[in-house]
């Protein structure tokens, strides 16, 4: 090198890729991952170490086998990891948690419920705002009946459990907004409760044979039950519901069930009948839905709840769509269909599935209303009758019969 010239020095390069992110950046992407190849990032390079603990989302997925092999692992492996991950990651924030389970239970001492308690409430602890726990089995998994206890969780879903009353009290959850329970037990619950709650959807969920369950979420906007076995729960009154499904699937047929449709039978321990609780609930779901803007109200049985409702069949002041299924228009006095006409005021809209096969349909029948000389006994405000079906045999005919004593025409869409 000649004198007087110095060699020029290699400046560092720039990070690139995924390397230029910011670490609260790959902390949130860490978070999308399951938790087990979230943890196997730290040998990705020295940055990378400690990332997986601040990582904002856990998802575990503890599918037990014998732990031999590439099989999954044991119940005791699998506590040691979520032990450990939860341990080692501390009170660093959470924004999700989802645990997919079976079982934790290695050697038969019932442990399970402790186990999984405990991990929720290291994870409230970390202020998670989504919580997802996924039975996988068949059978409930029962929780420890503990209140669950809040300042911070907007969402939980739950799938698979068999829940109690100090569980169902969500009055310990002030921001809890949404919640998602498929395929639970409520053997041992009486009530289900929340101030908060805007969004609630049940499906295929089990009630008490001996009582209902009530459920009361004042704040409620949206609503979805979708099938359940045995009584059917009671629903308070939703003053801020916007919209609702509700399907009545075949209760359960065994000995002692009331084949009395009527709802109303002579029998004081009959609990397809009498399932009010202590006597002071007489209308189970109407009343609740009454406030509701949108509705739809199916019916796969011979309508044993809607059936006793209707006979203190609230107004539905706020009603301006309706869906009913074929369930709704028997004749031939069609007193279902008819009564809930009668007790919407301000009904816009009614959409009638007449296909036994459910929502299928192919013929679609517009009907246009015309009031009479305000001595209608339906709202005058009604836009639009929907009628869809497979074809018009006799029982459709029969409902478009009917409709018409209300002075509406249909014409074929």
């Amino acid at each position: 090198m000649p004198l007087g010239k110095r060699a020029k020095s290699t400046a560092p390069s720039a990070p690139a890729g995924i390397d230029a992110l910011p670490d609260s950046v790959l902390e949130h992407i860490l978070g999308f991952l399951p938790s087990p190849e979230a943890v196997r990032t730290c040998v990705v390079a020295r940055r990378w170490r400690h990332l997986w603990r601040h990582a904002t989302g856990l998802r575990v997925s503890c599918l037990v086998g014998g732990g031999a092999g590439d099989g999954p692992p044991s119940p005791k492996r699998i506590r040691d990891f979520v032990d450990r991950l939860l341990l080692l990651r501390g009170h660093a924030p959470l924004d999700t948690f989802e645990l997919r389970f079976c079982t934790f239970d290695e050697d038969g001492d019932g442990d399970d419920g402790s186990c999984l308690s405990r991990w929720v409430q290291q994870a409230v602890e970390c202020k998670v705002r989504t919580l997802r726990l996924e039975n996988i089995w068949v059978d409930g998994f029962e929780l420890e009946d503990r209140p669950l206890v809040s300042q911070h969780l907007t969402r939980l879903e739950l799938e698979g459990l068999d829940l109690k009353n100090c569980f169902c009290d969500f009055s310990g959850c002030p921001l809890l907004e949404h919640l998602v329970i498929e395929s639970c037990e409520f053997w041992d619950a009486e009530r289900v409760s929340s101030e908060s709650l805007k969004h609630l959807s049940m499906t295929s969920c089990i009630f008490s044979k001996d009582s209902s369950t009530v459920i009361r979420a004042p704040s409620l906007v949206s609503l979805r039950l979708d099938g359940h076995l045995y009584r059917a729960p009671v629903l308070e009154v939703m003053p801020s519901l916007q919209e609702a499904f509700v399907r009545v699937i075949h209760e359960n047929l065994e000995s002692g069930y009331c084949d009395d449709y009527s709802g109303d039978c002579d029998d004081e321990d009959c609990y397809s009948c009498y399932g009010a609780v202590d006597g002071n609930y007489k209308c189970m779901l109407l009343e609740g839905l009454s406030e509701a803007d949108n509705l739809t109200l199916i019916s796969e049985s011979k309508a044993f709840i809607y059936e006793r409702d209707l006979k203190w069949c609230p107004t539905f002041s706020r009603l301006k769509t309706l869906l009913l299924n074929e369930r709704w228009c028997v004749a031939p006095d069609f007193t279902a269909l008819n009564c809930i006409l009668k007790h919407s005021p301000v009904l816009e809209k009614l959409t009638l599935h007449l296909s036994p096969k459910g929502p299928k349909h192919r013929m679609v029948m517009i009907g246009r209303y015309s009031p009479t000389d305000g001595t209608s006994t339906i709202s005058e405000h009604l836009k639009e009758i929907e009628v869809k079906c497979e074809a018009i045999d006799e029982k459709v005919h029969k409902v478009l019969k009917f409709l018409c004593t209300f002075n509406i025409c249909f014409i074929f869409k």
